[in-house]
């Protein structure tokens, strides 16, 4: 058989495949460019009818009309998730009601998630929209809510390589409906209702016998609630190649749909898949696998042929034809070429490992790391900018506890009803599993070289090409005697790169370095010194600060300090205990009630970690280092507010001192024995404070340098405020909402800066 006959006859056993993807092909058109939709139907429709009057040629003609068809279709969906009611009323106040669709996720400034709008300013709309709810406010998925009053703003555009006007436009959103007065006034049904109690109930099972990080991690992979995952956990999991563990991906739909077929029978098969999948929401890998998974179910129950590229086809026609821009997103494009991998690569490196003495489970499970790795890499580097480098191990030691992971956790909700003790203890093992993937995912983003950059990922994705294509080329009996030297040469080039990048990350201090960490709307200060490094403030945690600290090549610390128990300056506090080797901890004590003050104890506790209470007048050194504390003088009393009774430090080496004010502004700081310094970091994120005039005066500071989050809802730092500083004679002032990371250095008698940006 000829080339020839071979694309043709795989075309004939393909072509309900192609067809459709004709049609998926036609719809994702309408992002790059848009026939008007009128004639363009009509054209699709003369082309069916020609198609079915012709006999030679008829499959191309159906593909063409099938092009045409979803290219109307998507001009004509395009036209409807553009319109826009709320859009027209920008600014404009008024009563609303909405319909919350997705888990809120707290931010440093309150609350979002996303909403259908079915009322606003008494009109009956039906658009969704992103909620901006204060802080104390976080309506459960399924709520009905009343907001007192609602007033559409635009979603910010391109900011710190991040569009969210670009993001939610791509979800059929256009603005973001900020909120106050909210209340809670029922809850939605139909199938939205029975998807809410579905996934309530798992989640009431997953909390029966598992806490803290086992059980937030369960959550994340079974149920998608990623945002209950620690971020440097997230961090971690997406440094290792793991992170798609924590999407929902249709291998979550899979081994459930397995499963299923294996115990049940008839249609019990797609109810307990499509209730997953409703359980979990609408993303593409789930979409796509329940498509698969209810036809593949369908095509057993009825004796005939599985097609799996037709499953695979229809899964994204049902996506892109509600949501066309739904191609353009990451996760549509990471599912499907995934699933692509495992139909026609993964097969050919199973075939090419069966050679070598690796046991049949590792081997499988090495081909279909090794396949998708190899299919997703290059859409993760577009992306995101960088590729894991150790994702196939990490793949390979964590997939055998996936299969246990989600059937013990969804067994635990099937017998939850019966026996409550039976789910707890299924849910305790699952737990144990959760934890496996965790040490799995430290383990590797903790290995050298985690991940790579766009350039030396390009290069080695290119090199690999090549010699892909070189050794296919080569005859069995030259592959064996050049492979111990393509290995060789390949640990050198690694160990080469390893050298290279740990030397150019990172390079300790001779003298004074201080890092003004880029927090948004919090404070971090880094101070490090030849014989070790402190950490003054760790910023909401959002800010990622045990990553940042990782990346720039920070192994252990001295010393945390912990300002005040606020969650903008101690949110990521107990995350760089975990991941950090820490010597000692450095506290107020306040008797103020916090969630992050209490995190990082538990945390310091289990790692025994020695905790310091700090008082006014009691002094640290650390080499040439010297810390002393010139306030709180004393605990306070309950209901205080924290920022009175901030830690106030003065920094010295040599004859440069700082001061570090945390939030204590000069009612606090104009008490204190001050003289004058060096560097100052501004109190209180540059706020309103009328005695820093006074306090400059006696301060006399060269740089000042302001810890705030850019376009924050504080308007920090005021104008006032900054117009203080620049009033100080040869003062210079930096500000991490617009410089980015500011770094200090000194040799004890002089001073440079540089920023971020």
């Amino acid at each position: 058989m000829t080339r020839r006959e071979r694309v043709l006859a795989v075309a004939r056993r393909e072509l309900p495949a192609l067809l459709t993807g004709s049609l998926c092909v036609g719809i994702a058109t309408c992002n790059v460019g848009r026939l008007p939709a009128g004639p363009t139907l009509v054209a699709a429709g003369v082309l069916g009818l020609v198609a079915m009057a012709i006999a030679r040629r008829r499959a191309i003609v159906l593909a063409a009309a099938l092009l045409l068809l979803g290219a109307g279709w998507g001009a004509v969906r395009m036209a409807q998730l553009e319109h826009s009611t709320l859009a027209r009323s920008l600014g404009v106040p008024a009563p609303a009601r909405a319909v919350v669709t997705s888990a809120p996720r707290r931010s440093t400034y309150g609350v979002r998630a996303f909403a259908t709008v079915v009322r606003y300013a008494n009109r009956s709309i039906n658009e969704r929209a992103l909620l901006a709810l204060p802080p104390e406010r976080a309506p459960p998925r399924g709520s009905i809510v009343d907001l007192r009053r609602a007033w559409p703003v635009e979603p910010r555009g391109p900011q710190d390589g991040f569009d969210e006007r670009r993001w939610l436009a791509r979800r059929g959103v256009h603005v973001v409906l900020r909120a106050s007065g909210v209340e809670v006034v029922g809850r939605r049904g139909g199938i939205g209702g029975v998807a809410d109690r579905l996934r309530a109930h798992v989640e009431r099972t997953i909390e029966l016998d598992t806490e803290g990080e086992r059980r937030d991690l369960l959550a994340g992979i079974v149920l998608g609630a990623s945002e209950r995952v620690e971020r440097g956990l997230q961090d971690d999991f997406r440094d290792s190649g793991l992170l798609h563990l924590m999407a929902v991906s249709g291998q979550n739909v899979a081994i459930v749909a397995g499963g299923v077929l294996a115990v049940a029978w008839f249609l019990g098969v797609p109810l307990v898949v499509l209730g997953y999948a409703l359980a979990v929401g609408w993303q593409p890998s789930v979409v796509r696998a329940t498509v698969a998974g209810l036809l593949v179910s369908l095509a057993w129950i009825a004796s005939r042929p599985r097609d799996r590229w037709h499953a695979l086809a229809i899964g994204a026609l049902v996506l892109l034809a509600w949501l066309p821009p739904s191609v353009l997103e990451p996760g549509f494009q990471l599912s499907f070429a995934a699933v692509a991998a495992i139909f026609v690569v993964v097969p050919r490196v199973g075939r090419s490992l069966a050679g070598y003495p690796l046991p049949l489970r590792i081997a499988q499970g090495a081909a279909l790391a090794i396949g998708c790795t190899a299919a997703t890499a290059p859409i993760v580097l577009l992306h995101f900018g960088h590729v894991p480098v150790w994702a196939v191990p990490a793949n390979v030691a964590a997939e055998g506890a996936m299969p246990p992971l989600l059937a013990l956790t969804l067994g635990a909700a099937a017998v939850e009803p019966v026996s409550a003790s039976a789910a707890a203890a299924l849910v305790w093992l699952g737990g144990w599993c959760a934890a496996w993937l965790a040490f799995c995912a430290r383990t590797f983003a903790g290995l050298p070289l985690a991940t790579v950059g766009r350039l030396t990922a390009s290069v080695t994705i290119a090199a690999a090409v090549a010699a892909a294509i070189v050794w296919r080329r080569l005859p069995p009996y030259r592959r064996r005697r050049l492979l111990p030297i393509a290995l060789a040469t390949a640990v050198v080039a690694a160990v080469g790169a390893i050298a290279l990048r740990s030397g150019a990350d990172w390079a300790p201090p001779t003298g004074l370095r201080v890092t003004f960490l880029d927090v948004g709307q919090g404070d971090g200060a880094l101070l490090e010194v030849p014989e070790g490094a402190v950490l003054v403030d760790q910023g909401p945690p959002e800010a990622e600060v045990a990553g940042q600290l990782r990346r720039m090549g920070i192994r252990s610390l001295s010393l945390v300090v912990l300002t005040h128990p606020q969650r903008d300056h101690i949110g990521g506090a107990a995350d760089v205990v975990r991941r950090l080797p820490v010597g000692s901890i450095l506290d107020p004590s306040l008797p103020a009630a916090s969630p992050e003050h209490d995190a990082v104890a538990e945390v310091a506790e289990r790692r025994g970690v020695h905790v310091v209470t700090a008082r006014a007048g009691d002094a640290y050194r650390l080499g040439a280092l010297r810390l002393r504390i010139l306030w709180p003088d004393g605990p306070g009393h309950p209901g205080e507010d924290p920022n009175q009774r901030a830690i106030v430090l003065l920094v010295s080496y040599g004859q440069v001192d700082l001061l570090l004010t945390a939030d204590a502004e000069s009612d606090v700081t104009g008490r204190l024995p001050l003289r004058r310094v060096e560097v100052l970091k501004v109190a209180h994120h540059g706020s309103d404070d009328p005695g820093l005039p006074e306090l400059l005066r006696v301060l006399r500071p060269d740089i000042s340098v302001v810890s705030a989050g850019a376009g924050n809802d504080y308007g920090h730092p005021r104008p006032e405020t900054i117009a203080a500083l620049e009033a100080v004679p040869g003062s210079r002032v930096f500000r991490t909402d617009v410089n980015g990371r500011i770094v200090v250095e000194s040799d004890g008698r002089t001073l440079s800066v540089r920023s971020q940006r």
